[in-house]
Parts: C-alpha cells; sequence; structure tokens
C-alpha cells in the first residue's frame, strides 16, 4: 500500500495505541481529540495513561508521524478515517449515540469522496447501518461506492494493545464488498490476517465475543458461592475438576469490572425479552462484591474497623478505574461502617507505601490481582504488618492459600502447611 494518511477520532485507550502503532509502520497519523488537555500530554510525548510499548512509541513518533490535535480539518486530508468513540449506556442501560452523533457532525464537513470510514469501538448492533444513514445524507458522495464504510473491531486486551495489534486477526465487516475491501487495504500494513465479513455480523462478533467470556466469568463466581454454601472454597474444586482432565476448563472467580463487560449485554438484550442468561450473568458479576463482604461480615464486625481494599484497576497490571468493582466494594464496606483505604501502585491517586498502607489493618480485600501484589505480598509479610485478628479477603488466591476468606491465624497455619 502507497503511504497512507490517517485520521484517528479519540486518543484515548483504543484509539491512541492504534493509531502510535500505524505511525510505527510508516503511515501519516493524525490524532484528533475534543480533550486539549490530553493533545498537549501527548505533544509533550507524555502518555495519558498505561500501555505497554506505547510511550516508546509516542516519543519515537510524534509531532513526525504522529501529529496530536484538537482540530477535525484535518480528516479532509485523510485517506481512512477511524472512529474509536463507542456507544455507551444512559441511566436505562440502552444504548446511547451522543459520542458518535457528536463525532459524525464535527467530521462531516471534511468528509469527500474515495475516503474510508472504519467504526472501531465496540458498538450495538446496527450502529453501522445508523452511522450509514447518516453519511447517505452527505450529497456530495455516494455510499459504498465512492465512499466506504466498515465496522473492524478492536480485539486487543488493554495494556497488551501495541503487541497485539500486529498479532490478532482483524475482523471486517462492511456495508458492503467494495467497502470492507478498502478497509482491508489499511490492515494490510499491520502484516495480520483478516476475515471480511458484513457489519452487523462484525459487530456481533466482536459482542459475543465479549460475553462469552462475561457468562464464563459469571459461572465461575456461582460456583463460588455454591461452593461457599456447602462450606468449601472453590480454588481446591476448581483444582479437582481440571488437574489432568482433558474435559475440565472451569474458570476461577474473581471480580469482573470494565467498561464493556459491564455495559455489552445491554446492547444484546435492550430490545429482546428473553435472554436471561446474558442478564442474569450481570447480576452475578455486580454482586459478587456484595457477596464477599456479606461473608467477611459473618466472622467479623465492620464497623470503625481499618479496611484496605488492594487494587482499584478493574483487572490486572493496567491504570483503568472504568466499571471497576472495586469502588462497589468500597461504598458497601463503607456502609457497614468500615474505615477504608485504597491502594494502587499503578494509579496515582491510590500510590502509597504499601507496608504503611497495611500496618495493623483489620481486613485486606485484594480486589486487583497485579503483578506488584503477586511479587509484593507474601504471607509473612502481611502477617507481620497487619492485626493480630486481621480477615483477609482474597478471591484472586494471591497468597496461594485456595481459601478466599480467612484470618491471619489461619493464613499462618495454611503458609506453613
Amino acid at each position: 500500500m502507497t503511504k497512507k494518511t490517517i485520521a484517528v477520532l479519540g486518543t484515548g485507550r483504543v484509539g491512541l495505541p492504534l493509531a502510535l502503532v500505524f505511525a510505527d509502520k510508516g503511515l501519516k497519523v493524525y490524532g484528533i481529540d475534543v480533550n486539549k488537555e490530553m493533545i498537549d500530554l501527548l505533544k509533550k510525548k507524555k502518555m495519558p495513561f498505561l500501555e505497554e510499548g506505547a510511550e516508546i512509541l509516542l516519543n519515537k513518533h510524534v509531532n513526525k508521524n504522529f501529529i496530536p490535535t484538537s482540530d477535525s480539518s484535518v480528516v479532509e486530508k485523510s485517506d481512512f478515517v477511524i472512529l474509536t468513540l463507542g456507544t455507551p449506556v444512559d441511566d436505562n442501560m440502552n444504548p446511547s449515540m451522543v459520542q458518535i452523533d457528536t463525532a459524525l457532525k464535527s467530521i462531516s464537513p471534511y468528509l469527500k469522496p474515495e475516503q474510508v470510514l472504519i467504526l472501531r469501538s465496540t458498538v450495538s448492533p446496527k450502529t453501522t447501518n445508523y452511522v450509514a444513514n447518516f453519511l447517505s445524507k452527505i450529497k456530495r458522495i455516494k455510499l459504498g461506492k465512492n465512499f466506504y464504510l466498515a465496522f473492524c473491531p478492536e480485539r486487543i486486551a488493554e495494556g497488551k494493545a501495541v503487541e497485539e495489534l500486529c498479532q490478532i486477526p482483524q475482523i471486517i465487516g462492511g456495508i458492503n464488498k467494495e467497502s470492507s475491501l478498502k478497509a482491508a487495504e489499511l490492515f494490510k500494513a499491520l502484516g495480520i490476517k483478516y476475515w471480511i465479513t458484513d457489519a452487523i455480523s462484525a459487530e456481533l462478533a466482536k459482542l459475543f465475543t465479549n460475553m462469552y467470556r462475561y457468562i464464563n466469568f459469571a459461572i465461575a463466581n456461582e460456583f463460588m458461592i455454591l461452593a461457599n454454601k456447602y462450606g468449601k472454597d472453590i480454588y481446591e474444586i476448581v483444582n479437582l475438576v481440571n488437574k489432568d482432565y482433558k474435559r475440565g476448563g472451569l474458570a476461577l472467580p474473581g471480580l469482573t469490572g470494565g467498561a464493556c463487560l459491564f455495559k455489552d449485554g445491554f446492547f444484546l438484550i435492550s430490545d429482546i425479552p428473553f435472554t436471561d442468561l446474558i442478564s442474569t450473568s450481570w447480576k452475578i458479576n455486580e454482586t459478587i462484591p456484595l457477596f464477599l463482604i456479606e461473608n467477611v461480615s459473618k466472622r467479623t464486625s465492620l464497623t470503625d474497623k481499618k479496611t484496605v481494599i488492594l487494587g482499584a484497576a478493574f483487572k490486572a497490571n493496567i491504570d483503568d478505574t472504568r466499571e471497576s468493582l472495586s469502588f462497589k466494594v468500597k461504598k458497601a464496606l463503607e456502609r457497614e461502617g468500615a474505615e477504608v483505604t485504597m491502594h494502587d501502585p499503578l494509579i496515582d491517586k491510590f500510590k502509597g507505601d504499601l507496608n504503611i498502607v497495611l500496618k495493623n489493618a483489620n481486613l485486606v480485600f485484594i480486589a486487583a490481582n497485579h503483578d506488584y501484589y503477586i511479587n509484593n505480598l507474601t504471607s509473612a509479610k502481611l502477617a507481620k504488618l497487619v492485626d493480630k485478628n486481621c480477615i483477609i479477603c482474597d478471591v484472586w488466591n494471591i497468597l496461594k492459600t485456595n481459601k478466599i476468606i480467612f484470618n491471619v491465624k489461619e493464613l499462618k497455619e495454611l503458609a506453613h502447611g
């Protein structure tokens, strides 16, 4: 492909890594964002969030192949326009098109024939058709003939985007075959395989991927609840099921949050009355913090107790707190009268000396399985720091006890056992 120019709308966790990787492949990329503070940070070669390998690319390409800007008119100079703005849910958990509407209105004066518009973030089904209806009203372009539209979902793991963008096959769903083929030309620059389909199939593929994972997490969490009913811990049972058994594969429990997993199921069930599995999975995953705290409160009163939540991000080794269940844990503990401190080594607001934070704690709730905690939080160290009657809630099994809720005495016994 001859050198092309790309305009990426949105320099967040989806758009910025994508823009930097394309810049590293020799393409000229405009990173457009209405957040001028974000743009100023990027111009100063400062990453606004953690993303492995991204800072190196930013330093290498900013103001060269990668140009951060708040000026939407650069769209007119671009061959490809990529919208990395999703469809959040409103207060009634219905898809909201506000972000996409705003973006389309801002760039519509600059769209021209022979461009390719690509939707990138997770969207509700038929969003690509919704965008097509908007574009069809622009008389200077003929959609599917001299202007092309496709949905090409991001499929990477947050924190691993730079690495995985050049590894994972791309799904390309155009509004017609010509649109799919035009969009495919862009992704050839990444040297990856790609699969061509229609727009709605591509939208559903992304949502189904997220929901398959989310439902598996819900099953694991429900099994944890059932095991607890019989006074047993799930980790030993899962090990019994999976160990050397070719039809094993049970997942382990945990706090299941994040912006996509929280909302994506509602895109599928907002207008269908009988998809109970997805809605039930949401109920299970969202209530796990309350289930765990209820079981902690059976062992000790939480009123005026020093409580430490370890981890504010929604998953391991990232600094993204969107829809993190750690904050649901915090609210629930505060309702019980506990004095709550949050710690996270990757988030400035919650950084601190772990030894000081844990000193004389009455409850330690491990909410994120960051490598930092795995490497720095041994059973012996924890036992020395916390109160002698401290309760630990370790849903991620960081301390390798195979128990979820236990006290310091049990911790010492398990560590020596």
